[in-house]
């Protein structure tokens, strides 16, 4: 037992910790499976704040083998990629609120430095306060002389009392004159006006042409730019404040170097530039007096934002005495003639600092100039309480260098190590947002630059592809310049909003240059593939704008899918005016099992026909360079408003009463072909075009299924009103004939025509692949409707139609032939019109006829129509061609069902059919 304790404390492990073998396997095989797995990757520990990526991929990748190691990179690039897309979206997603709190942010540092001002304000109101309760001591010690400064003091702030509200009448007036003044001018202690200069005319500095007539009122801090603009259709104008400038930011130059520049000032804000045209000099010249007036202040109080320059510090023997005997009882340590000297001491350094920052922005000394302002903001933050002259003394320095250089950062076409110069330059003085405006401005200048010295000699191609180049990968370059530049997250959205304002500008000149009315798809697909190919560049740059150009371009193409069907539609109006309506062509059935059996092995067809489906080809041929998923609707809309266009217009053309029988018939059958030849033809080609199955065409078969018919109608209509017209007309038909009924009555003559009619008919309908029976069956039932309506049953003067006993015998009999001649041609529809047409016939004349005589019965009718038959023999046509019909045999063993009695059974209870009247 000791010999074992011994040897197991030489291995350095208790004799407790040895582990049974079964432990130990168990052990192994966890220690393997969890070297199997691979880690997931834990999103909520990598987004929290105090992350260590160190102990995070200890802990993790412990017991990991190799190939998970890999696998489990591989799933931190994919959780990565897809923070990033996310993170693009949001961006996207977001840039519009982006540039709102931008602006508003920019809002907010206005008003604040206008809080500031006002706050400044009041505390030289307060210390004016404090010296005006400390002299009545001092009157005391000084006598009566005391008391007379105390009466000059109140004069003079009664006197600054009616100056403040004679400020306010002034302004006041101003906003009345000019409308939404007070937004661009709204009230500040001691703003006044100064003066005004009428009729100035605003100019272009780039070609000297007039934009608009304006009037400037100058005030004591600020310029008004007011536009004149006419009241409706009236001569009067109204003035309207267009937009106005602080003094401190503008820079008013005499532009008359030149003769024709002798009457032109320029005003520069910041970064930019605006001339103005007076009518002559003395004008000119009394708008620069105004303008040195209100900098000087000569008409009021100074104006507290931007001192002309830093004031000397004043002597010791020339402060006032009262003040300077206050300001010594308040210390008894004389440290306040220290503290003065040492400000006296300052301020004379930061006078000599200013004198030379004027040379070196004379010289454009930019980098020591700016070295320079850092000198003196340093020398200014250790002063205790710089004095407010010297601080604004000092902007207006800093405000005049940043304006020069914002000149420089504005000239396009500026290499890449001048423009990160200017903008670490304006980056040191505060004018972050400045700069990047002006860098955006110069960029966009630079596009617009490159872009006219392209040349458009009429390859629209070449010009769009180098245009692309010239575009994406300016903005690639931008993009890059922007990120290295501006490190600022809070300026990404400006960022975005320049890029989608030049992506809307080169839109523009593609528009105008790729999609017009003539052009071809294929040069549209060709210029859009160029574009595509550029801006897949921007990928680089964390830029993918393809969903921008498909929102720009969707409408374009939109629009010149839909002036193509047009210019179809107009080809097959043409088309379809000038066809014959003769057979051009036969087209084989061999591969269309529905058209087969529609029409047989080949199908006639006219011209406008053959037409369309080669302009339907011809469209889907174009298509197929600009297809796409977003342009399915509107390609299938297309398609589907020319073949309906035409079928409108084939239905127009069978209305008109100019065509003859087997024009029509053609027309019939190119109907036909079209919905069962053409439409299945463009959905099969529409289908090799997108790659899928285009539905809507497939179904436009089956929607359209029901026009042939409804052209069979009209057809029908038609040739029943020509056919009754030449021969058995019941609507100017009169059955009042006075003659004796009967054996050797027989069908009129008129009947006979009207079935002569039908047999011409017949015999045209076996040249096409016609239902002869639908047809003929359609004309027989139109007929009858013309027979059994109302207004045929009546006479001119609006009485009852009349019939004779002969007369109503004769329109039985008539009808019977009819019927039994035509056999099965005659649907059921069609024989109850029939009884309903003798049923009126036959109680017309007992209502006429209350006593009359009785009507022949079923075998009288019989005999007639069967004599009728054997006297027309062959001579008559042969209706039953290719139909199931009664022969003459079978009329002669007697085919018909029932016929009435008498006439009084008619009256009694009428038949149910009109074989038994």
């Amino acid at each position: 037992m000791d010999f074992d304790r011994r040897k197991s404390l030489r291995r350095g492990m208790p004799m407790a910790s040895r582990v049974p073998p079964d432990a130990a396997a168990q052990k192994q095989s966890q220690v393997a499976e969890a070297q199997s797995e691979i880690p997931a990757v834990s999103l909520s520990r990598l987004t929290k704040s105090d992350f260590q990526p160190e102990e995070y991929l200890k802990e993790t990748l412990k017991t990991v083998q190799e190939k998970n190691i890999r696998q489990f990179r591989k799933a931190l690039e994919d959780a990565r990629k897809a923070a990033s897309k996310n993170l693009q979206k949001n961006v996207y997603k977001n840039y519009e609120s982006f540039v709102f709190i931008s602006k508003e942010i920019s809002g907010m540092e206005r008003d604040m430095q206008l809080l500031r001002e006002l706050l400044l304000n009041i505390n030289q109101v307060g210390d004016d306060l404090m010296d005006e309760d400390e002299i009545p001591l001092d009157a005391e010690e000084l006598g009566g002389r005391g008391g007379a400064a105390l009466g000059r003091r109140r004069t003079m702030r009664m006197s600054m009392a009616n100056q403040q509200d004679m400020f306010k009448d002034q302004l006041t007036k101003v906003w009345r004159t000019i409308r939404d003044a007070q937004r661009f001018v709204p009230f500040a202690p001691n703003r006044h006006v100064v003066g005004d200069v009428r009729n100035i005319s605003e100019l272009s500095p780039s070609t000297m042409q007039t934009r608009q007539k304006v009037d400037i009122v100058v005030l004591s801090d600020m310029l008004l730019l007011a536009v004149r603009k006419k009241r409706g259709n009236y001569a009067q104008t109204l003035l309207v404040a267009e937009r106005s400038f602080l003094l401190s930011d503008v820079t008013v130059a005499d532009v008359s170097d030149s003769s024709r520049a002798g009457s032109m000032v320029k005003i520069v804000n910041r970064a930019e530039t605006f001339l103005f045209g007076f009518k002559g000099t003395d004008a000119k010249n009394e708008f620069l007096m105004l303008i040195g007036h209100a900098k000087a202040g000569i008409f009021g109080a100074d104006p507290p934002s931007m001192p002309p320059s830093l004031p000397p510090p004043l002597p010791n023997n020339a402060r006032p005495g009262p003040a300077r005997s206050t300001r010594s009882r308040q210390s008894a340590n004389g440290l306040d003639d220290d503290q003065e000297s040492l400000a006296e001491g300052l301020r004379s350094r930061i006078d000599d600092m200013l004198d030379a920052l004027d040379i070196h922005i004379a010289r454009r000394e930019f980098n020591d100039a700016t070295a320079l302002v850092q000198r003196v903001k340093r020398q200014v933050s250790e002063s205790p309480k710089p004095a407010a002259a010297v601080q604004r003394a000092i902007d207006a320095h800093i405000a005049e260098l940043s304006r020069l250089i914002l000149t420089d950062l504005l000239i396009p076409c500026s290499p890449r190590k001048q423009v990160a110069g200017n903008v670490s330059l304006l980056h040191q003085l505060g004018w972050d947002k400045e700069a990047k405006d002006a860098f955006l401005a110069s960029r966009s200048a630079t596009i617009k630059n490159r872009t006219r010295q392209l040349k458009l000699e009429g390859n629209t191609r070449l010009y769009i592809r180098e245009l692309a180049i010239v575009y994406f990968r300016l903005i690639r370059n931008t993009c890059e310049w922007y990120s290295e530049l501006f490190a600022d997250p809070t300026m990404s959205s400006a960022l975005i909003a320049w890029v989608r304002q030049e992506m809307a500008g080169y839109a523009v000149i593609f528009r105008r240059h790729v999609f017009h009315e003539m052009q071809k798809f294929q040069v549209i697909a060709s210029c859009l593939n160029h574009t595509l190919a550029e801006v897949d560049i921007l990928g680089h740059a964390g830029l993918d704008l393809k969903f921008m150009l498909d929102q720009e371009f969707f409408p374009d193409l939109t629009a010149c899918i839909r002036s193509f069907e047009a210019r179809c539609l107009a080809l097959l109006t043409k088309a379809v005016a000038e066809d014959g309506l003769a057979v051009a062509s036969k087209i084989s059935t061999a591969s269309n099992e529905n058209a087969a059996r529609l029409f047989g092995p080949q199908i006639p067809i006219v011209a406008s026909v053959s037409k369309l489906d080669e302009v339907l080809t011809d469209f889907g041929n174009e298509l197929r360079f600009i297809v796409r998923d977003s342009l399915y609707g509107q390609v299938v809309a297309s398609v589907l408003a020319i073949i309906e266009g035409v079928l409108k217009q084939f239905l127009t053309v069978l209305r008109k009463g100019s065509n003859t029988q087997a024009q029509e018939m053609a027309l019939l059958v190119s109907t036909q072909a079209v919905v069962s030849w053409v439409v299945p033809r463009s959905a099969a080609h529409l289908d090799r075009i997108f790659g899928r199955t285009v539905t809507d065409i497939h179904n436009l078969e089956q929607r359209l299924e029901a026009f042939p018919s409804s052209l069979q109608d009209v057809f029908c209509q038609k040739h029943a009103v020509s056919v009754a017209r030449a021969s058995f007309d019941f609507v100017t038909a009169e059955f009042l004939d006075e003659r004796t009924v009967d054996d050797a009555m027989a069908p009129s003559q008129e009947m006979e025509l009207l079935l002569r009619g039908l047999g011409d008919i017949a015999r045209e309908l076996d040249l096409w692949p016609l239902p002869k029976r639908a047809v003929l069956g359609g004309i027989i039932d139109c007929v009858f409707v013309q027979m059994i309506d109302a207004r045929n049953w009546e006479t001119a003067t609006g009485e009852k139609r009349k019939f004779s006993h002969y007369g109503v015998h004769c329109l039985v009999l008539d009808i019977h032939f009819l019927l039994r001649v035509c056999g099965s041609l005659v649907s059921k529809s069609t024989n109850n019109m029939a009884n309903r047409v003798c049923e009126k016939a036959l109680r017309a004349y007992f209502a006429a006829n209350p006593g009359g005589t009785e009507m022949m019965n079923k075998m009288w009718y019989d005999a007639r129509v069967r004599t009728a038959m054997q006297r027309l023999g062959y001579n008559f046509p042969d209706f039953g061609k290719g139909f199931e019909h009664r022969s003459q045999q079978s009329f002669e063993n007697g085919a018909m069902d029932s016929a009435p009695g008498s006439a009084r059974d008619m009256t009694a209870s009428p038949a149910p059919s009109a074989t038994s009247r």
